[in-house]
């Protein structure tokens, strides 16, 4: 019985396919990015299966999941993503100081 792939299980793997993860593990080595769970840097193939989940996991709904610096997001217009994300910084203007919404 054949399986037919969702679009977006087939974006699942496009991104997957396209994404760099031995330059996402040379960076994470060269700054010892252990995961707490691991306790050390992910192999390449961990950083793989964790990317694959966090994209799963979004289940084309959109939104945005992330662990270990790794970011997936869909958005409304079925856009599908995966980054690495080193540093970021951000402000909401729908937050007060506080961090709370008004």
């Amino acid at each position: 019985m054949a399986t037919t792939k969702t679009r977006f299980q087939e974006q699942v793997e496009e991104v997957l396919l396209n994404f760099d993860f031995d330059r996402v593990h040379r960076v994470m080595e060269s700054l010892s990015w252990a995961w707490a769970n691991l306790d050390r840097v992910p192999t390449r193939a961990e950083l793989s299966t964790e990317g694959r989940r966090l994209l799963a996991e979004l289940g084309g709904r959109p939104g945005v999941l992330g662990s270990g610096g790794l970011r997936a997001s869909y958005k409304e217009d079925g856009t599908l993503s995966l980054k690495f994300i080193l540093c970021e910084s951000w402000s909401d203007l729908n937050e007060d100081a506080s961090g709370e919404a008004p």
